[in-house]
Formats: C-alpha cells, structure tokens, sequence
C-alpha cells in the first residue's frame, strides 16, 4: 500500500474492520493513518496486520 491508499483498520477493542482512513505516512512497522472525513491523524502507528485495503461494499 502507498500514501493516499485507502484502508481500513481494524479495532482490537470492537474486534471490527472501520473503514473511512487513508494511510498518511509509511514507518517502521506500520502506517500512519488519516481519517479521510476530517483529515485527523489517529496518534499511534498502525501495525501493518490492522490495516488492510479498503474494499467497496455493493449492496
């Protein structure tokens, strides 16, 4: 994945994928992560096993 991308993440806490992030940075490790909704950056690096592509839902 590469800057720009947009993803989901995963919340070991909801044990759930949220979509609506885009990766802001790449690290050591893991990506930053922007919520694309109001460009706020979430304040930890994200592991790469809780970042995955973001898929497009048809209902």
């Amino acid at each position: 994945m590469k800057v720009g991308d947009p993803v989901e993440v995963y919340s070991s806490f909801e044990q759930t994928w949220s979509s609506g992030f885009e990766i802001s940075d790449i690290r050591d490790g893991g990506y930053g992560v922007r919520r694309t909704h109001d460009g706020a950056l979430i304040p930890n690096t994200t592991s790469l096993r809780d970042v995955r592509p973001a898929t497009q839902h048809h209902h």
